[in-house]
């Protein structure tokens, strides 16, 4: 009797590791992909984007695969020459892509840098950056869903008869931790005077992805040893040939499940890309829990996903959870669009059904297609999917902006003068939709105020200059938002520096000559609470800004508090008119360590406090107010939920189809047919 040959395929643990090396560069892909979603409102900020443009960087990541079907062309390309070099030509060109988003958004390229003049010069009513931007996302979506491609082919060589469901299920969890991961990391990268600091530390992740991807090659090479008398890319009758593309189009089955994929991820990626936005401006939450929440469905699909695929493999009923999966997107979305429910019980509702079908759908492909065809048919799949990975973003930030006409309120210099003289009382408006006010409702309001040169001129957010007055970019000093009521006509009072502050500049704190004291408390128990310095001390404009406050573990105060964590405030004072008015708060969470010493710099906390009469309105001349109200996406979610109706119509007819095709969707996958070659 002959022996069976046995190769690492065999080996669980084998199969296991090579399953976790390719997830960790699917998991970087992800991240990248979804890293400016938290920060749609700064990029807004900084680089004077609308809804629409945000729209535009995040949907070209989808052009070269929906226009130049560079999945399907990555897929026969991968079908022709296998996993090794189509893996590593195109996690190079993430690599590439990554860096050229990043490098948009610089402060490099902003003032000048190698390409801003060339793209100034043409498309002039969209931005260097935008455009800079969307190539980079173009050139990283040309070689990130090729990527995803070589992973699904990856999985299947590997899994095919074993454990197939649950490894794509894992290796989608482990992905979607990068997703989860981009929308609480990105908004907490951010540091003052580098908020681009969240998208490089995204592009070194790739880098890293890319370095454990060559750990992957060394492992597919000796298998190919073991399992081929002649190591080559691929046998010759698994060969790629034009006629498999019209096999695969030609079959029904295939057809509605590429079609589901298109329709289902249509409402669930771009709902992500404006989810943090979403909740910033239905909900008024924080840009950190706004981009927290955000995460609970990949962080939903990291435990679900895998359990969904246990259950297809050994239960079955792939055609079925494809069904349930698609009404309950279609029914979370309803709910975000119409009413104000729990988020955060939504937000897990939508992770169970991004669970439900990518857990049942992408190992059924591999029952409806045969193995050598596979790489074109997921290709294909990524390329049609993009189509909705391309056009959805730009629609949604197109129905955005189209509802939201006015949902910032400029005021001039010299309207700004009056506010500041009035003690920064004054009035503002809300317009909905086709200019209709809102009336008698409560809402979010963000207000910043900017310092800039009067020699440039003011645009509006899409670039269109209003006249010879101010641009809306500059130095933001302050930016804070609260809650306010309109009344009848849509107007509600604002009142700044009574709201939560967002941010300040601090060298514009007017503390030049007086004398202020600087106090550190605990929240440490039976910590006295203390003076920094011993006295009160004057500090000058340069040193305020960034003052070291620098002690010893070994000092008396801190003695007890080795290797503890715990929280310290740090307070200014104005002593200088007989009573304590407090100027400026903020709170550091700091680690002591042994031997080690304190470190914390003014400006550089969570700021809970700010007395916005003590900033100097005399260190520049020119200033301007814009007070930024809250999106409404009633019509936007209405749009994702019609996307979820689509594919739930998609998964009846799959259903459907599977009973007469026989390809065994239903059954577990150690029991499904023999693949047809159809």
């Amino acid at each position: 009797m002959e022996k069976i040959k046995r190769t690492l395929r065999n080996s669980a643990k084998a199969r296991w590791a090579m399953m976790i090396i390719v997830s960790f560069l699917m998991a970087a892909n992800y991240y990248f992909y979804d890293v400016l979603s938290p920060l749609k409102t700064i990029l807004q900020e900084h680089l004077n984007f609308s809804s629409q443009d945000f729209g535009i960087v995040a949907g070209f990541y989808a052009f070269p695969n929906t226009f130049l079907l560079m999945a399907i062309l990555g897929g026969i390309i991968l079908d022709k020459m296998g996993i090794r070099p189509t893996g590593l030509l195109f996690a190079v060109f993430m690599l590439i892509g990554a860096v050229l988003t990043a490098y948009g958004a610089s402060d490099i390229y902003r003032n000048g840098g190698l390409g801003y003049s060339f793209m100034s010069s043409f498309w002039t009513s969209y931005s260097p950056e935008l455009k800079m931007m969307s190539l980079g996302m173009l050139i990283f979506g040309l070689g990130a869903e090729t990527s995803i491609v070589v992973a699904s082919k990856i999985i299947v060589k590997w899994f095919k008869g074993y454990e197939i469901a649950l490894a794509f299920a894992l290796q989608l969890g482990i992905a979607r931790l990068g997703t989860a991961l981009a929308f609480n990391l990105s908004p907490r990268l951010v540091l003052d005077g580098f908020w681009t600091f969240p998208i490089w530390f995204a592009v070194m992740l790739l880098l890293i992805g890319f370095l454990v991807f060559l750990i992957y090659i060394m492992f597919d090479v000796k298998i190919d040893r073991q399992t081929k008398t002649k190591v080559s890319l691929i046998d010759k009758d698994e060969e790629f040939h034009i006629s498999d593309l019209k096999k695969l189009f030609t079959n029904k089955s295939f057809l509605y499940i590429a079609a589901l994929c298109v329709t289902f991820y249509a409402g669930v990626f771009p709902f992500l890309k404006f989810a943090p936005d979403f909740f910033y401006n239905k909900f008024g939450f924080s840009f950190q829990l706004s981009g927290d929440i955000a995460s609970l469905l990949p962080y939903g699909t990291v435990l679900f996903t895998p359990l969904f695929g246990w259950f297809v493999d050994k239960k079955g009923k792939s055609a079925s959870l494809m069904i349930y999966g698609s009404l309950l997107l279609v029914f979370v979305h309803l709910m975000f669009g119409l009413t104000n429910f729990n988020v955060y019980v939504l937000m897990v509702l939508l992770g169970i059904a991004f669970s439900l079908v990518p857990a049942a759908m992408w190992p059924s492909v591999a029952k409806i297609v045969p193995e050598h065809r596979i790489g074109t048919a997921y290709g294909a799949m990524f390329s049609m999917q993009n189509l909705g990975l391309f056009a959805v973003p730009i629609l949604a930030g197109t129905i955005l902006d189209g509802t939201n006409k006015l949902s910032s309120n400029f005021y001039t210099p010299i309207q700004t003068d009056e506010i500041i003289m009035n003690d920064f009382e004054f009035q503002s408006y809300y317009l909905d939709n086709d200019s209709m006010p809102r009336i008698n409702e409560e809402l979010m309001a963000t207000t910043y105020i900017f310092a800039v040169d009067d020699t440039v001129k003011w645009v509006n957010e899409k670039g269109k200059i209003l006249g010879n007055k101010i641009e809306n970019e500059g130095l933001t000093i302050w930016s804070e938002y609260d809650s306010v009521r309109t009344n009848a006509k849509g107007v509600f009072d604002t009142f700044l520096g009574k709201g939560k502050i967002l941010s300040l500049d601090m060298s514009y704190l007017n503390i030049y000559s007086e004398r202020y004291l600087v106090n550190i408390r605990t929240n440490v128990e039976d910590k006295p609470t203390f003076n920094i310095f011993d006295g009160m001390l004057v500090y000058t404009p340069d040193s305020l800004d960034r003052i070291p406050l620098n002690y010893n573990v070994g000092d008396d105060i801190f003695s007890e508090l080795d290797s503890k964590k715990f929280e310290i405030e740090l307070s200014i004072t104005d002593t200088t008119k007989g009573q304590n008015i407090l100027v400026y708060q903020e709170f550091h969470d700091v680690n002591c360590m042994k031997e080690d010493s304190i470190k914390v710099y003014l400006g550089e906390g969570d700021i809970k406090f700010a007395n916005i009469n003590y900033i100097d309105w005399n260190k520049d001349k020119n200033y301007f107010i814009k007070v930024r109200t809250p999106l409404n996406y009633t019509l936007t979610m209405l749009m994702f939920a019609l996307f979820g109706i689509i594919g739930l119509f998609f998964a009846f007819m799959l259903k459907r189809d599977d009973k007469t095709s026989g390809y065994g969707l239903e059954l577990p996958s150690n029991e499904a047919v023999e693949t047809k070659d159809k």
